[in-house]
C-alpha cells in the first residue's frame, strides 16, 4: 500500500490540474477577503434589515472569525474543486490508457483504488488547510492594520471549536468527493465524474427548492438529499453574523424542518459509503484489461 500511495501522490503532485485547483481555492479566499474589506470601508449599513454596519463587517474579518469563514468557502466552493480532483485522479487513467498497466502491475485492484482514495482525501485536507492558512494570514494583517490586535479569544475552547468546525467541513465534503470519484470510475472518464458531481452540487439545490413548494411527499424529499444535510452540518460552524453565508442558516433550516445534526450526519455518511462501495464494486469486477477497458 505504501508503494501505491507514493505512486498516486507522485502522479497527482506532478499534474498541473492539482496546482491549478489549489491556486483557485487560495485565490478565491484572497478575492473574497479583499472584496469584503473594500466593502466594509464603503457602506454604512447593509443586510436584509440593515442590521449591520461597515464596521461590523470589518471586525468580522478579524482573526477571530478567519477560520469559520475559510471553512465556509472550502465547504461550498472547495467541494467543487475537490470533486474535480477526485474525478481526475481516477478518470485520467482511462484517458491515458494506463488503467490496464496499473491494474496488472499493482498487487490487487482493491489496494489500487484504496491508494487513490487515500491520496485524494489527503490532498483535500491539504487544500482546506491551505485555505485556512491564507485566511488566517490575511485576517492577521487586517487585525493589526485596523488596530484590533486583541488576542484574548485564543483559548482552549476557541481552538476546540475550530477543530470541530474543520472536521464538520471535511465531513460535508466527503460525499461530494466520493460521488465524483465513483462517477469517474463508472463512467470511465474525468468528465463523467466531474460533470456528475458538479451537476449534483449545482442542480440539486434548485430542484430541492421547487420540491419544497409542493405538497407531500415532494416537500420532504430534499431532507434526504445531499444539500440540505450539508447545510445542517455547516450551520453548526460559528460564523460571525456580519459575514455573508453561502448556505442556508439556522433560521431557514428550521423553517424547512430538516434533520437534526446527528440525523444529517447519518444521511451524508450513508451517501459517502454508498458511492465509495459502488466505485470499489465496479472497479474490482470490471474487465479493464480487455480492449474495451
Amino acid at each position: 500500500m505504501t508503494r501505491l500511495i507514493n505512486a498516486e501522490f507522485f502522479k497527482l503532485r506532478k499534474r498541473m490540474m492539482t496546482w491549478v485547483l489549489a491556486a483557485l481555492l487560495v485565490g478565491l479566499v484572497l478575492l473574497l477577503y479583499t472584496v469584503l474589506w473594500s466593502i466594509s470601508g464603503r457602506v454604512t449599513r447593509f443586510g436584509e434589515h440593515n442590521e449591520f454596519t461597515g464596521e461590523d463587517l470589518r471586525r468580522a474579518l478579524f482573526l477571530q472569525g478567519s477560520v469559520p469563514f475559510a471553512l465556509q468557502i472550502a465547504g461550498t466552493f472547495g467541494a467543487i474543486l475537490a470533486i474535480i480532483l477526485a474525478a481526475g485522479a481516477v478518470g485520467s487513467e482511462y484517458a491515458w490508457g494506463t488503467v490496464r498497466l496499473m491494474a496488472t502491475a499493482s498487487s490487487g485492484r482493491g489496494r489500487l483504488i484504496a491508494a487513490k482514495l487515500v491520496v485524494v482525501a489527503a490532498l483535500t485536507v491539504a487544500g482546506v488547510l491551505a485555505a485556512i492558512a491564507v485566511a488566517v494570514a490575511y485576517s492577521a494583517i487586517v487585525t493589526q492594520v485596523d488596530g484590533g490586535g486583541d488576542y484574548g479569544f485564543l483559548t482552549a475552547t476557541w481552538f476546540r471549536e475550530q477543530f470541530a468546525a474543520f472536521g464538520r467541513t471535511l465531513f460535508v465534503m466527503s460525499p461530494y468527493v466520493a460521488l465524483g470519484f465513483g462517477a469517474a470510475v463508472i463512467g470511465r472518464s474525468t468528465l463523467a465524474g466531474a460533470g456528475t458531481g458538479i451537476g449534483v452540487a449545482f442542480i440539486e439545490p434548485i430542484v430541492s427548492s421547487i420540491m419544497r413548494q409542493g405538497g407531500s411527499p415532494w416537500k420532504d424529499i430534499p431532507n434526504y438529499l445531499l444539500n440540505a444535510n450539508a447545510d445542517v452540518i455547516l450551520a453548526q460552524n460559528a460564523l460571525p453574523p456580519a459575514l455573508p453565508r453561502f448556505r442556508a442558516g439556522q433560521e431557514e433550516l428550521a423553517r424547512q424542518h430538516v434533520h437534526s445534526p446527528e440525523g444529517a450526519a447519518l444521511v451524508l455518511a450513508a451517501y459517502a459509503v454508498a458511492f465509495i462501495a459502488l466505485a470499489v464494486f465496479v472497479y474490482t469486477r470490471r474487465d479493464i484489461t480487455a480492449s474495451s477497458g
